[in-house]
Order: structure tokens, then sequence, then C-alpha cells
């Protein structure tokens, strides 16, 4: 058993690992912020792991009194490594709902932190009191993923809906584990009761603070996070994407209508747009969309004005951003 606890949170740890490392070569290339967030989600959980992994350790060579297994133990550092890695997921969500707002980004963490303190201080030791110290981490999730369903509704059009739709998987499969996370939390806590004379090894050291359906949970993230970072190492360019990339193209039309509402581009200057993402010069453009050299030309002024950008190049690099 003890090897397999062992091998299982190895592994976990090996996958946060090369997760964030991805996470950060795509984050070098394409100078994203949510993949720099990503490093920091795997490098918190990481090391939130490495302290169940140093505490099962010590605790082999010691003996194990049951009375610990309610034991909420280095609370601080708990919650600190449990704040990084939440937080860092928020940033990520907002990033992704364009939620630049300071009490959005930072008031949901200083919630953490206060209702963390709150429980740590002011409950006695004891299975409600572990319970509901790990508890805080669902109830952060849940809050993610209520706003995110908050902003979805709330979305004034049908464009940043579809866009918003995309991550609808992902959203499902963290609604659904959240809630196995809980319902586990529950079972190993408010109803298990361990007791010398059956369970007289060390199995309740190694689940009295592991979740497996955490475990998995951040499996689910680090696969969508490795998808992206690969998604994103594939596609940066310095130069124009090769036009008849199916690839390259399909990622153009899966992103260009809501780069074009949010900068409020015309239905015509979408389709300029994506000609210029595919590297075609005005010339090209023109015959393209049997449009006037003159007409195209101001199609492409007006394109580089409402986006913000000098020039082709720079709207290029800022399109492939999102």
């Amino acid at each position: 058993m003890e090897i397999g606890f062992y091998f299982y949170t190895i592994l976990i740890m090996l996958v946060c690992i090369a997760s964030g490392t991805i996470s950060l070569s795509a984050y070098f290339v394409a100078r994203r912020r949510p993949h720099l967030l990503a490093v920091f989600f795997f490098l918190f959980y990481f090391l939130d792991l490495a302290l169940i992994f140093q505490y099962e350790y010590l605790g082999q060579n010691v003996d194990y009194s049951l009375d610990a297994f309610y034991l909420v133990d280095n609370p601080a550092l708990k919650t600190f490594f449990a704040l990084g890695t939440l937080e860092s997921l928020w940033l990520i969500v907002c990033d992704y709902l364009d939620e630049r707002r300071p009490i959005a980004l930072f008031a949901p963490a200083a919630c953490f932190i206060a209702l963390s303190g709150i429980v740590v201080t002011a409950l006695p030791e004891g299975p409600f009191k572990q319970w509901l110290f790990y508890s805080l981490r669902q109830l952060f999730l849940f809050w993610c993923l209520s706003y995110s369903l908050h902003r979805y509704r709330t979305a004034t059009t049908e464009v940043e809906k579809i866009r918003l739709r995309r991550q609808r998987t992902l959203f499902l499969v963290t609604l659904g584990l959240t809630f196995c996370i809980l319902a586990e939390d529950v079972l190993m806590i408010l109803i298990w009761q361990p007791n010398d004379s059956t369970d007289a090894s060390l199995f309740p050291l190694y689940i009295s603070e592991r979740n497996f359906s955490e475990n998995f949970l951040m499996l689910a993230f680090a696969f969508y996070s490795l998808r992206e970072s690969a998604t994103t190492l594939r596609l940066r360019f310095k130069e124009p994407p090769a036009a008849k990339s199916p690839t390259v193209l399909q990622h153009i039309d899966d992103l260009a209508p809501a780069y074009c509402a949010r900068h409020g581009l015309t239905m015509r200057e979408q389709e300029v747009l994506e000609l210029v993402l595919q590297g075609k010069d005005n010339q090209n453009i023109a015959s393209e969309l049997q449009l006037a050299l003159g007409t195209v030309k101001a199609h492409v002024h007006n394109i580089l004005k409402k986006t913000g950008h000098p020039d082709r190049q720079a709207l290029i690099q800022d399109f492939w951003r999102e």
C-alpha cells in the first residue's frame, strides 16, 4: 500500500512539473499572461503535494496516532499554497472573461484568507474543523464557476456567448469533479470513523489529507493547459502563418469573430483582417474580395486604427495572443 501511494504521489507531482514547464515555454514564446498564471497554478499545487508527501514520509518513522487523523497540520502554509493555486486559477478565469477590476481580481483571495483564519483560530480541533478548512477550497472553485456562468448569462452579444461556450466541457468537468471533491471530504472526514482495531496500519495517515477527486481535477487542468500550450507553441510565428495551413485557418475562424467584436470591426473589415492574417498583401486581398485597391487600403487603415497598432506585424502578433 505504501509503495502504491508513493508512486501515485510522485506521478501527480511529475504531471505538475511537466505542465508548469510547458506552460512557461508557451509564455516565453507568446507572452500571454494565462500561460504564466498556469505556471504558478501548477507550482503551488506541487508545493501542496510536496507538503503532504513530506508528512507521509516522516510519518513512517514514528508511531501514528489516530487522534491526529483530524488535525490540520501547518494551517498557515497550507492556506498559502491553496491560495496560490486557487488565485492563479481565478486570474486565468478573469483574463478569459476580460475582467480587469482590481476588486474582482483580489476580493475572493482576501475572503479566502479571512475565512481560513477564522476556521483555524475559532473552531476546536475535530472533524468539522478539518472538513470546513478544506471545503473552503471547493467554495472558491464554486465561486469561479458561478461567476463564469453569470458572465455567460449576461453576455450582450452572441459572439461573446459562442466564445464562452467553447469552454463548456472544461466547465462541466470542473463542476462535476468539484462536487466529487466535496463528497469525498464528507465521506472521509465526517462519516468514516477510523479505529485502532480495524485500521492498525498507516492507511489513515495516507488518506487523512489526500483527496483523489482533487488530484483528478488537477489532471484535467493539466490536460487542457498542455493542449493550449501546444497550440500556442505551434501557432506562434513572427512571420504570417502559411495561408494554406488548415490548422491556422481553423484558428483564424475561431478567434476572428470575438476579436472583431471586441474592437468594433465591421463584417467587411473582418473579411479583410482574415486575409491579412493569412499573409496576403493589399493587391491579393482586392482581387479575392473584388474590391478596388484603394478601398482595401482604407479598410486596412481602419483596422489598424481601431485595434491600435502601427502596422500589420503588430496586428498579427496581437491577434495570436488571443
